[in-house]
C-alpha cells in the first residue's frame, strides 16, 4: 500500500504514513460514508417515513371520520381498534414489521457487497503495487484502472495511477537506449539516463526507488560497455588505470570480469615497461613502474617476482659502479701522477762542436700524458770527453703545444764551450692545459 499523499509505501494495516503523517483511515472512512453509510441511512430513512404512512392509512380505515392530523388524538381508542383485530390481520403491526425486515434485508445485503467491493478493490490494488514493485507497470496498470471503476473517488488508488505513470515515463526513455547502444554512442545514452533522472528527483518511496535503482543499473551497464570499448585504445598505466578507478565502483559480475582485465593490462605494460628501464640500467624508474602496476594490481606475483630482481641487479650494480668508481678514481690518480711526473719522454740526443768552437746541442721529445702539454723545458748539464762537468743550462722544446702522442725538438748552442762532449739531462718541465707546471725530476 502507498500513502496517496507523498507515495511512501506503508503496511495495509497502517493508520497513518511514517513518513508526511497522512491518516490512511480517512480516506476508507470517507469513502464508507459516502458509499455505503449515507446510502443505508437514506433507506432507513424512506422506509421510516413508509412505516408511518402506513400506520396512519391504517387508522384512517378503521375511522374514516378521524382527523389524522388531530393533534388530540386518543390513544386508548387506537388502542382498542387494535385489540378488536387479530395480530397478523392487524396492518397496523405487520406492515411495520414486514418493512423493518425488508429494511434490514436490503441494509445488509447492500452493507455485504459494499464490503465485497472493497475487498475486491484492496486486493487489485495490492497485486498492482506488487507487480509495480517488481518492475511489471504495464500489468499493474488494468488493474490499478478496474479498482478505479469500483472506487472512482479512493485517493490512494489515484496515488498509485499516478506513480505508474510516472513509470512509463522513465521506461520510456530507457526503451530509447539501445539504439545509442547499437551506435557505441555512449555519452548520449548516459546523457539521457541523467534527464530520466532528474524528472524523478524530486519523488520519494519505494516505487521511485525501484525506478532510480532501474537507472543506476542501466547507467553501471552503459558504463561497462564504454570501458570496454575505450580500453582497446589505451596503452598507458595512467589511462587504464582511470578506467579502472571509473568501473570500480560498481559490484556486478561484468564490472568485476572488465576490472580484472584491466588490471591484467596494466601489469602487463608495467612488465615490459621496467624491463626497457632495466636494459639502460635506470633501476629507479624500473622499480617506479613496476610500483604504480603493483598499486592497481598488489597480488600480481609476476610483478612482485620482478621487482625483487630489479632490486637485487640494482645492488650489484651499484656495488660493481663503486668498484669501477674506486678504480676510475685510482687509474685518474696515477693518470694524474704520470701526467705531472712523466709526461715527456726524450727519445733522442746528439751534441757536437761547430767550426766557431761552440757546443750545440739537439734532441726528440715526445708527449707520453693523456692531456696535452705545452711550454716544454729541457734542462741538462754539460761534460767534456773526461766526464768533467763543464756547466748546465736549458732550453725550450719546439712546437710549444704537443698533443697526445706528438713530438717535438729542442736545440741550443753553447758559444765558447768548444770542451763540450756530451750532456746529461738533469730535468725536463711542462704545463698542463689550466693547470700549473709540472716537471719531471
Amino acid at each position: 500500500m502507498f500513502c496517496y499523499k507523498c507515495g511512501t509505501r506503508v503496511s495495509s494495516e497502517a493508520l497513518f504514513c511514517e513518513k508526511c503523517g497522512t491518516n490512511l483511515k480517512d480516506n476508507t472512512k470517507e469513502e464508507n460514508l459516502n458509499d455505503s453509510t449515507i446510502q443505508v441511512h437514506n433507506i432507513r430513512q424512506a422506509l421510516k417515513q413508509n412505516i408511518e404512512k402506513d400506520r396512519v392509512n391504517a387508522l384512517t380505515l378503521d375511522k374514516p371520520n378521524v382527523n389524522i392530523t388531530d393533534s388530540n388524538l386518543n390513544k386508548e381508542d387506537n388502542n382498542k381498534t387494535c385489540c378488536k383485530i387479530p395480530f397478523y390481520k392487524n396492518i397496523n403491526v405487520v406492515m411495520p414489521l414486514l418493512s423493518a425486515v425488508i429494511t434490514v434485508s436490503l441494509t445488509c445485503t447492500y452493507y455485504f457487497y459494499q464490503v465485497s467491493i472493497s475487498k475486491s478493490v484492496e486486493k487489485n490494488r495490492i497485486t498492482a503495487e506488487n507487480m509495480a514493485l517488481q518492475g511489471n507497470i504495464s500489468g499493474a496498470y488494468p488493474i490499478i484502472d478496474k479498482a478505479l471503476s469500483l472506487r472512482p473517488n479512493n485517493e490512494t488508488l489515484k496515488a498509485d495511477k499516478k506513480f505508474l505513470q510516472d513509470g512509463e515515463i522513465v521506461n520510456s526513455h530507457i526503451n530509447v537506449l539501445d539504439s545509442y547502444i547499437k551506435k557505441k554512442d555512449y555519452n548520449k545514452a548516459l546523457n539521457e539516463l541523467d534527464e530520466t533522472s532528474n524528472l524523478i528527483s524530486d519523488k520519494a518511496g519505494a516505487f521511485y526507488s525501484l525506478l532510480n535503482k532501474n537507472i543506476d543499473n542501466k547507467k553501471m551497464g552503459i558504463t561497462v560497455l564504454q570501458i570496454k570499448n575505450e580500453m582497446n585504445n589505451k596503452s598507458s598505466i595512467e589511462d587504464l588505470a582511470e578506467l579502472l578507478n571509473k568501473i570500480s565502483n560498481y559490484n556486478v559480475k561484468e564490472a568485476s570480469e572488465t576490472a580484472a582485465e584491466l588490471r591484467k593490462r596494466i601489469s602487463s605494460i608495467a612488465y615490459d615497461t621496467a624491463n626497457e628501464y632495466l636494459k639502460k640500467n635506470d633501476f629507479t624508474s624500473a622499480l617506479q613502474t613496476l610500483n604504480k602496476g603493483i598499486t592497481y594490481n598488489p597480488n600480481d606475483k609476476k610483478l612482485i617476482n620482478f621487482k625483487q630482481i630489479i632490486i637485487s641487479e640494482k645492488n650489484s650494480f651499484e656495488a660493481a659502479e663503486q668498484t669501477r668508481l674506486q678504480n676510475a678514481m685510482a687509474s685518474a690518480a696515477m693518470e694524474d701522477k704520470n701526467n705531472k711526473t712523466n709526461a715527456v719522454e726524450v727519445t733522442s740526443t746528439s751534441t757536437s762542436v761547430n767550426k766557431y768552437g761552440d757546443f750545440v746541442i739537439k734532441g726528440n721529445i715526445k708527449n707520453i700524458a693523456t692531456k696535452p702539454i705545452s711550454s716544454v723545458q729541457i734542462y741538462y748539464t754539460m761534460y767534456d770527453s773526461n766526464n768533467t762537468e763543464l756547466g748546465s743550462d736549458s732550453t725550450y722544446v719546439y712546437p710549444n703545444h704537443l698533443d697526445i702522442n706528438d713530438t717535438g725538438q729542442f736545440e741550443n748552442t753553447e758559444y765558447g764551450t768548444s770542451k763540450g762532449h756530451h750532456i746529461k739531462i738533469t730535468n725536463i718541465t711542462w704545463v698542463l692545459p689550466q693547470e700549473d707546471n709540472y716537471e719531471n725530476k
